[in-house]
C-alpha cells in the first residue's frame, strides 16, 4: 500500500515561521495599488486573492497548555453540548481521542466551532489510537475506507486526518499515543508512531507529542531520550493502584512533562467522605470535588474534568482562577488520606 503523506502545510503554520504577514489595511480599490507599493517597501506579502480588509486569525498566539483539562470522553451525541458549555464556562483546554469507542471527536470539532471563541484561543488535544489498542473504533470516522487495513505508520497518517476532518480545524495543539490503562503497546510499536507524528509537528500541523498510561520509568526515560521533538504530556491515571506515580513524579518534572491526571473524582470518590478532606475544603471555601481537583494543582499536576452541568463546569473554573498553592501541612493532611504521604513532597 502507498504510504499517506502529511497534509501540506496550512495557512497558521505559515505565519508562525514567519512566511506571512499581516496585509495591509486597504480601504478601497483606489487605494490598491499605493497599498501594494506601500506593502512592498515595508516588506509584506500581499495577496489579491485574500480580503484585503481581513485580519488574519492565523497570526495570533496559539493557546497555551490549560492548567485544567476539559475530557470529552463517553459524552456520546451531547459531546458538542457540553464541549459548548465548557467553552462558556471557561474551560479553553479540551481532550478528546480519534477513533475510539468512548469519544465522539466530530462532536469537540462541532462544539468548539459553536462556542464562537477563535481557535487560536482555544488547545484542542486528541489521541492516536491504534486498531490493536482496546477501545480502537471508527464510528467517528468520516474519510473513505475507514475500516482498511493499514499498516502501523498509515494508521497514524489516517487517524491525523481523521482528527483534522472532525475536529474542523488546520492544526492540533497536541496528540498522544494511547495506551490502555497499563498495557503499553510493545516500545517498537510507540516509536514507530511517534516518528511519523514527529513529521506532523515539522509540518506545522501538530505542536506538542505526548503518551498515556505509561508508568514504567524505563520505557518513558527511553521514549525521551530517542524523541526528536520532546513529549510534553503525560497523561496517567490518578490511583491509588498506579500509587499516584509518586516515584515517577520527579522524573515527570526533570524532562518538563506536564502531568495530566484523569480518574480524579472516579478513582477517589470514596477519599471525598473523609472529614479530613470536608475540614481542609471548607477551610478554602471549597466543596469537595474542587478541593481534590486543588490537590493535583498543589503537587503540579493538571487535572482532567468531566463535568456535565454548567454550575459545576463554573465551579472548576472558579477553582483554578482563584487557586493559591497550598502549605506543606495542608499537602501532608491531603495526602495522608490517600495513604501516600509522598505527595506532599511536590
Amino acid at each position: 500500500m502507498e504510504s499517506m503523506s502529511p497534509p501540506t502545510i496550512n495557512r497558521y503554520t505559515s505565519t508562525r515561521r514567519g512566511q506571512s504577514k499581516r496585509l495591509l489595511p486597504c480601504r478601497s480599490n483606489t487605494k490598491l495599488i499605493l497599498c501594494i507599493l506601500c506593502g512592498l517597501v515595508l516588506g509584506y506579502n500581499f495577496r489579491p486573492s485574500m480580503d484585503v480588509n481581513a485580519t488574519s486569525s492565523a497570526s495570533k498566539t496559539p493557546a497555551d497548555i490549560g492548567r485544567i483539562v476539559y475530557g470529552a470522553k463517553n459524552k456520546g451525541d451531547e459531546t458538542a453540548k457540553y464541549v459548548s458549555m465548557a467553552i462558556d464556562a471557561g474551560f479553553r483546554h479540551i481532550a478528546t481521542a480519534s477513533m475510539h469507542a468512548d469519544y465522539q471527536e466530530s462532536g469537540v470539532g462541532a462544539g468548539w466551532k459553536e462556542s464562537g471563541v477563535a481557535r487560536e484561543d482555544l488547545y484542542l488535544q486528541t489521541l492516536f489510537v491504534g486498531e490493536d489498542v482496546n477501545g480502537w473504533n471508527t464510528k467517528d470516522c468520516h474519510l473513505e475506507d475507514c475500516d482498511a487495513k493499514r499498516s502501523l505508520e498509515d494508521q497514524v497518517h489516517f487517524s491525523i486526518q481523521s482528527s483534522l476532518t472532525n475536529l474542523q480545524t488546520t492544526y492540533i495543539d497536541a496528540v498522544l499515543i494511547h495506551n490502555f490503562r497499563a498495557r503499553l503497546q510493545p516500545y517498537d510499536n510507540i516509536i514507530r508512531e511517534y516518528r511519523v507524528l514527529e513529521e506532523y509537528v515539522d509540518k506545522g500541523v501538530i505542536r506538542h507529542l505526548g503518551i498515556v498510561s505509561c508508568h514504567d520509568e524505563n520505557i518513558l526515560k527511553q521514549l525521551y531520550d530517542e524523541a526528536r521533538i520532546k513529549p510534553k504530556i503525560i497523561q496517567n491515571r490518578f490511583h491509588g493502584n498506579r500509587q499516584f506515580d509518586v516515584k515517577l513524579r520527579p522524573l515527570f518534572k526533570e524532562l518538563g512533562l506536564v502531568n495530566q491526571l484523569f480518574w480524579v473524582l472516579t478513582g477517589n470518590g470514596g477519599f471525598l467522605r473523609n472529614e479530613t478532606v470536608k475540614r481542609i475544603a471548607k477551610e478554602k471555601n471549597l466543596t469537595v470535588q474542587q478541593c481534590m481537583y486543588a490537590f493535583t494543582l498543589s503537587i503540579g499536576a493538571s487535572p482532567m474534568i468531566g463535568s456535565q452541568t454548567l454550575q459545576h463546569m463554573k465551579e472548576d473554573v472558579d477553582m483554578n482562577n482563584n487557586f493559591s498553592m497550598w502549605t506543606l501541612e495542608d499537602k501532608k493532611d491531603f495526602a495522608s488520606v490517600l495513604r501516600q504521604q509522598g505527595l506532599a513532597n511536590f
